[in-house]
């Protein structure tokens, strides 16, 4: 009795340990992803901040029309590749998820 209850106790205190192998890699490239994706969504909002300061500064008269135009075409291309990088991310995840369903549902 006395040996089943030290073999408890020992599974119990690697039990933390062990779980990592025992999980599949769909949970650490998920958080991988969410993680790029706040990123992602953080660097999103710095470019949109830029942008409406940028548009504040050429109509205070900071920026000629030639150097706003230039800078707001540099940041909109920004944008653009933040933007088309996060539903990329998006649609992965919808296919990871669509996957699992699939599997859970069989």
């Amino acid at each position: 009795m006395v040996i089943l209850i030290i073999v408890l106790l020992v599974l119990l205190a690697l039990l933390p340990v062990l779980i990592p192998f025992f999980r599949s890699s769909d949970g650490s490239s998920s958080g991988l992803e969410q993680t790029e994706l706040q990123e992602l969504m953080a660097e999103k909002q710095t470019v949109y901040a830029a942008i409406k300061e940028l548009e504040f500064d050429h109509q205070a008269g900071k920026l000629s029309l030639t150097d706003y135009e230039q800078a707001r075409h540099s940041y909109e291309l920004r944008a653009i590749a933040i933007l088309q990088e996060i539903d990329r991310l998006g649609s992965q995840r919808e296919s990871q998820d669509a996957g699992s369903r699939g599997r859970r549902g069989r």
